[in-house]
């Protein structure tokens, strides 16, 4: 086998699905997120609005852009996120008095009380998923995954 012959090889195995790691990830994600889909249809959340209710919950008010960020949702589907949300009564919506074009979003009492309802259900779906990989198994893919975004974050 001559040098082009290895590095095609060495290409098409790269360009395997399987040895993706872009398409691995998507697919553990897929994988997890079967074990929530059930709990969030029971209590009519989106899997964006559920991401979007837990950010503020745990970062408290924020603007769009942030909120944006750390739920992972592109800005334009955010804005009709926000307005499902704030239609339900689980977040509220502030204009900044002298930039009418900021908004501070902040989860509602509601909000608040519904994050803590479904809190048993979801921390038994995290304890099964601990259960069957370990809880070092868990830290370490968690740990990694943190490297990697630090890393495209520079």
């Amino acid at each position: 086998m001559n040098e082009l012959d290895k590095n095609t090889d060495s290409l098409i195995t790269l360009f395997e699905t399987k040895k993706s790691l872009t398409i691995t990830l998507l697919r553990a994600r897929e994988a997890l997120m079967m074990s929530f889909r059930p709990m969030l249809a029971k209590h009519n959340f989106t899997e964006q609005q559920w991401r979007v209710l837990r950010v503020l919950g745990e970062k408290g008010p924020c603007d769009a852009g942030q909120l944006a960020t750390e739920a992972c949702i592109s800005p334009p589907s955010l804005s009709r996120i926000i307005n499902t949300l704030i239609e339900n009564n689980f977040i509220t919506k502030k204009e900044n008095k002298i930039d009418k074009r900021k908004i501070k979003l902040e989860i509602s009492l509601d909000g608040k009380l519904k994050l803590e309802s479904i809190k048993p259900e979801y921390l038994l779906i995290l304890k099964s998923i601990q259960k069957r990989y370990g809880k070092e198994k868990i830290e370490k893919i968690l740990n990694l995954l943190t490297e990697i975004i630090d890393w495209r974050s520079r």
